[in-house]
C-alpha cells in the first residue's frame, strides 16, 4: 500500500514539472557529482552517480560506500533501482546524511529533469521526498545537449 502511495506521489509530481524539462536516459551517460540535496550544500560528500544507458545501470559513490544497480523505468519517466552497496565505515555526518537520502530517493522512484541551481547547469533528480541537484563531470556537459534558460 505504501509503495502505491509513493508511486502515485511520484507520478503526480512529474506532471507538475512538465515534460519540457524531462531528460532522456541516453543524454545522462557519464559521471555526475552531487552539489545540493534538499536545499543543503553537500559537495564535500563527493557523491557521484555514473549512468550507463546502454545497460540501464547506475553506479558510483554515495559519500560513504560504492554503489551499483539496474535502473527500472516506470511510467512517465520515473526510474528506480535497488542499489547494491559495498559497505565501508562512515564517520563524517555530511556523508552519512547524503548516503541515507540518496539511497531513499533512488529506491522510492525518481524523475530526472534539466535544471539550473546557483548559476550551475545540471540535472535535478527528484523523488517524492528528496531533491538532488547534480552537475556533469568531465568534458561533456549537459549544456551540450540542452539549452537551459
Amino acid at each position: 500500500m505504501i509503495c502505491k502511495k509513493l508511486l502515485f506521489t511520484a507520478l503526480t509530481s512529474s506532471f507538475l514539472f512538465g515534460a519540457a524539462n524531462a531528460v532522456s536516459l541516453s543524454s545522462l551517460d557519464g559521471s555526475w557529482i552531487l552539489r545540493t540535496m534538499d536545499g543543503h550544500q553537500v559537495s564535500s560528500a563527493r557523491a557521484i552517480l555514473d549512468f550507463n544507458s546502454k545497460h540501464k545501470k547506475i553506479d558510483g559513490y554515495d559519500g560513504c560506500n560504492r554503489i551499483e544497480g539496474k535502473l527500472a523505468l516506470h511510467t512517465n519517466n520515473i526510474y528506480s533501482s535497488k542499489l547494491k552497496t559495498y559497505r565501508y565505515e562512515c564517520r563524517n555526518s555530511t556523508k552519512r546524511f547524503v548516503s541515507a537520502r540518496l539511497h531513499t530517493a533512488i529506491a522510492e522512484g525518481f524523475t530526472i529533469q534539466k535544471a539550473k541551481m546557483q548559476g550551475e547547469k545540471g540535472i535535478l533528480l527528484q523523488s517524492p521526498h528528496h531533491k538532488l541537484f547534480f552537475k556533469k563531470l568531465g568534458g561533456n556537459s549537459i549544456t551540450d545537449y540542452f539549452k537551459i534558460p
